[in-house]
């Protein structure tokens, strides 16, 4: 019987993962990267905000594969990037992961790129 609780439990859990990631995805916004003082960044008019949709920072690409890293703008700290990532054209793919709500970022590509970004 502990077993069975158990998977009933996990598959609670799995089952509310599409959910979260629909709700995330659901909330993308576009973004064509612009070239700016030799580097490609998206930031939109003002730096955006992440929210409490998601959990990471997610970028789908739809003109072709991209790098790209995650740079923050805490607000009593020095801003800071981290390692690139690739992912790949039509896939969604994490910029970062586990980031705080309200933290502020813009997001650093190693060419053009458009799509959608989700955070």
């Amino acid at each position: 019987m502990a077993a069975t609780a158990l998977l009933a439990g996990a598959l609670t859990v799995l089952a509310g993962t599409p959910a979260s990631a629909a709700t995330c995805y659901g909330t993308a916004k576009s973004y064509k990267s612009s070239l700016y003082d030799n580097g490609w960044f998206w930031y939109g008019s003002a730096y955006p905000s992440t929210t409490s949709n998601c959990y990471d920072i997610n970028v789908k690409p739809t003109n072709g594969r991209v790098q790209v890293r995650t740079c923050f703008l805490p607000v009593n700290a020095s801003g800071y990037c981290n390692g690139w990532r690739t992912i790949e054209n039509n896939t969604w793919g994490t910029a970062a992961t586990d980031v705080l709500d309200g933290t502020k970022f813009y997001l650093n590509f190693g060419g053009s790129s458009a799509g959608l970004v989700a955070y």
